[in-house]
Formats: C-alpha cells, structure tokens, sequence
C-alpha cells in the first residue's frame, strides 16, 4: 500500500472518487480499484506497480465470503432468525433460515447460502447475508432516519456515497416520478408519509430489519431534482456499515437499471 501511496500525487483531490489519496492506495492494493483510476498516476509508474504480485477483487471477496460462511454455519440458526427477523423453519434434521434481500428470496443452510435451490456464487451476496446473520443485530428500530454519515467512521463515504448512489437516482428520473414509482413498486418498495416532506417518499427493506427510505424532490424552477436516502439509526447493530454502504450502491443500480 505504502508503495502505491509514494507514486500518488498525495493532493487529496478527490478525482478518483476516494476523499484521499491514502485512501485510494487502500482501494488498489485490495484490488477494489485500479491504479489508472488515479488522473496522476503517470505511464512508468502503472508498469511498475502492476508487475508487483496482488490478489483480485474477486479473490479478496470469495476469501472473506468463505471465513463468514464458516461462522455462520455455526450459530445458533433459531436464534439468529428471532434476532434477525427472518423466517425458521426445521424438518428432517435439517433448518433454514429464509428471508429476502432487495426483494429477493435466500435460504441459509448448514450448507450455505442458496438462491433458487441452488448454492450462491455471488460473493457479495454471501458476505452481507452471512454478516447480517451472525451478527443476530436484536436492536429494534428506533423510528430515527439518519444518513449515511450518522454511523462511525463513515464521513470519508460521504461525497462518494453521494456522487453513486443519491445523485444517480435523482439524474435518472428528474421530470418521470411517475416512472420512480413504478421502479420502486416493483423492489417491494412501499409509498409512505415519511418524516420528510417531499414529493415521493418510500420505504424499502433492504434486508428484514435493515429499512431504507427513499425521499426525492422533483425539480422546479430554482432546484435540480433531488434524492436523499435515510436509513434507521439500529441498522449499525446489524450489518458492518461498509457492507450497508455497498448494500445500498446495489440497490441504487437496480432501481434505476429496472426494465
């Protein structure tokens, strides 16, 4: 990481979409990014690095899926179901946990995660189910929305979180709140009076305790459409924050990517 970080102009600029070059060095040695996502970064510079060995992205998160599935496994499935507001069932010397993520339905067993009967092979899916259920996070909701940078450790996110997830929604459907709501009705999204005045508010579950709610403000004379995402203060009892960020990117993708 330090090797990468000494080739980086260390201007802390932002361009790359990490508030700081530090940061962004993190990013490429884990393989999240690459090292010509830097603007700066000259051609001699890219040919060095990448001849240093490095593990892939997919190889860092099947690894990380793999020791959260051991762990999984292994709690008590009853409980962690209670906890976690999932469905339990057991039958012939075997149990399940069922539930669904942005509208869609898992299982966990002894075996694994499953999707449609069949073991999953997305690992991120694997990581946010596995975390989500280990960590039994009982904490009921508290009915207080914040933003992403309520939780700790999070105010570096912000701006990116900002640029990925609520500006996307916001471009997407500036003059067609008509079309977000469709959108949002086929996630299992619910229309609600949210504490926030806007012009469409939704609340969807990203997880069984983990609510999002999705306020947009449709443009007029003086303002640009907008989007703000809320999430329940709990949800840092239940899934690490990181997880919850990406879970949250997912989601944007597939309600604006909707057919």
């Amino acid at each position: 990481m330090l090797d990468i970080y000494k080739k980086l102009p260390k201007t802390n600029c932002g361009k790359c979409g990490m508030p700081t070059c530090m940061a962004f060095a993190v990013k490429v040695k884990n393989a999240q990014l690459k090292i010509w996502d830097c603007p700066y970064i000259n051609k001699e510079d890219i040919e060095i690095l990448s001849q240093k060995p490095n593990v892939t992205m997919d190889d860092n998160y099947e690894r990380v899926s793999s020791e959260l599935e051991v762990e999984a496994k292994h709690t008590n499935f009853k409980e962690a179901a209670l906890a976690t507001g999932c469905h339990y069932a057991a039958g012939n010397g075997s149990e399940i946990i069922s539930l669904k993520m942005l509208n869609k339905p898992y299982e966990m067993r002894k075996e694994g995660l499953f999707e449609n009967g069949t073991y999953c092979r997305d690992s991120w899916s694997k990581i946010i189910i596995y975390d989500y259920i280990r960590r039994k996070g009982g904490k009921p909701l508290t009915g207080e929305w914040v933003t992403l940078g309520y939780f700790p450790n999070t105010a570096s996110h912000v701006k990116a979180f900002q640029r990925s997830a609520e500006e996307k929604v916001a471009a997407a459907f500036n003059g067609d709140t008509d079309k977000l709501k469709s959108h949002s009705k086929e996630l299992g999204g619910v229309e609600t009076a949210g504490k926030m005045k806007a012009d469409f508010v939704c609340r969807f579950d990203l997880l069984p305790r983990i609510p999002l709610y999705l306020c947009f403000w449709e443009a007029d004379e003086e303002f640009q459409a907008s989007c703000k995402l809320f999430l329940d203060s709990s949800a840092e009892a239940c899934i690490d924050i990181e997880y919850l960020a990406y879970l949250v990117e997912r989601f944007v993708e597939l309600l604006v990517n909707l057919q």
